[in-house]
């Protein structure tokens, strides 16, 4: 998905009450391009779906003859809440896709705990599973497990409020996880979302995450900052705002240089200085 579209769809749906960003609808719609770019067909799936914010976005990433999305949710019948979770709605969730979803696509809701879901019940087709049920550490291994059974080889797992440190529980299972299957490793962490590939596939994401030209057409450029790290075995790009670039995100001086990094100025030689400038200031604010 092109970064215009996603940012039209997340404006079009800002009325629907849940917790999907600009900045997650950007990454969402990064990877979905990554992989239609490479020709992967598969079904959606999400694990937790509320009032249906993110669901109608992964509608949106659909091709409509050729996959489906998947979705489940205990709603209302959700016994042992967890204190500060969620409960959502199946009515409300049905009326959000059918108002918000531009196409027609073919749905599957599961209205129970993902604990008793099975791989023959959704399906391996699978090219992006996202998570974001149960936050407790047995809840999110299980979601994890049935994902990477339900993946294609070149599928992505994303998890939502990995390393919060509300939910520490998420963090656990992410390293049991990651420490019992091997195949699997971390290539990006950043404003509450971690994405999970297979590692032998992995270059096919991080070669265009590490595109710096991409980065800006997704809105990762300035104010976001990089850096690659080691995590679990493997180069883990996380992707953050300086708590101090945060305090100053609206003014002039990164308004020049988002401008700055959203056109290709000419190298000319009487703009080098401005350049060199705009550089400089970045490299502090790291």
């Amino acid at each position: 998905m092109k970064p215009k579209e996603a940012d039209k769809i997340i404006r079009k749906t800002i009325q629907i009450d849940g917790w999907f960003s600009f900045w997650d609808a950007r990454l969402f719609a990064w990877i979905d391009e990554i992989q239609k770019s490479n020709g992967l067909v598969g079904d959606i799936f999400e694990i937790g779906v509320y009032h249906g914010k993110s669901a109608v976005f992964l509608g949106a990433m659909l091709s409509p003859t050729r996959e489906k999305l998947g979705m489940c949710d205990v709603f209302e019948a959700q016994t042992k809440k967890v204190p500060g979770s969620a409960t959502g709605d199946r009515q409300i969730l049905e009326h959000n896709l059918k108002r918000y979803l531009y196409h027609r696509v073919d749905t599957h809701v599961f209205a129970k705990s993902s604990a008793e879901l099975t791989v023959e019940e959704i399906g391996r087709n699978h090219r992006f599973i996202y998570i974001d049920g149960g936050h407790t550490v047995d809840d999110v291994l299980s979601d994890l497990k049935l994902a990477a059974s339900s993946l294609i080889e070149e599928g992505v797992i994303v998890l939502d409020d990995a390393m919060a440190p509300v939910w520490p529980g998420i963090a656990e299972a992410i390293f049991h996880f990651l420490l019992s299957d091997k195949r699997f490793c971390a290539i990006v962490l950043g404003f509450n979302k971690m994405v999970l590939v297979r590692r032998k596939i992995a270059g096919l994401y991080t070669r265009q995450i590490d595109d710096e030209e991409l980065r800006v057409n997704y809105k990762f450029g300035y104010p976001c900052h990089w850096k690659k790290i080691p995590f679990m075995n493997h180069p883990l790009r996380v992707v953050y705002i300086p708590g101090n670039t945060l305090r100053t995100s609206l003014t002039r001086r990164t308004k020049l240089i988002q401008y700055y990094q959203q056109h290709n100025w000419p190298k000319h030689p009487s703009l080098r200085p401005i350049v060199l400038l705009a550089k400089s200031i970045v490299r502090q604010e790291r």
